[in-house]
């Protein structure tokens, strides 16, 4: 993904495939709903994407 696509990926109904429909699956809901599971508990959801090659994806819980 580009970078700015990457700031926009936690955003409710945000979709970086705009080819995308509703009717083709998605609302674009999930990772929003994945960063405030995180923010509930203290977590930090980041991500890490090179084009060509892949997106990493951390869930970091603190330690207690």
């Amino acid at each position: 993904m580009e970078p700015d696509q990457i700031s926009h990926i936690k955003e409710a109904f945000y979709r970086v495939d705009k080819a995308r429909s509703r009717a083709a699956g998605g609302a674009g809901l999930g990772l929003s709903i994945c960063e405030r599971i995180a923010q509930l508990h203290h977590a930090e959801l980041t991500f890490d994407s090179r084009c060509g090659e892949g997106t990493i994806v951390k869930l970091c819980f603190p330690q207690e």
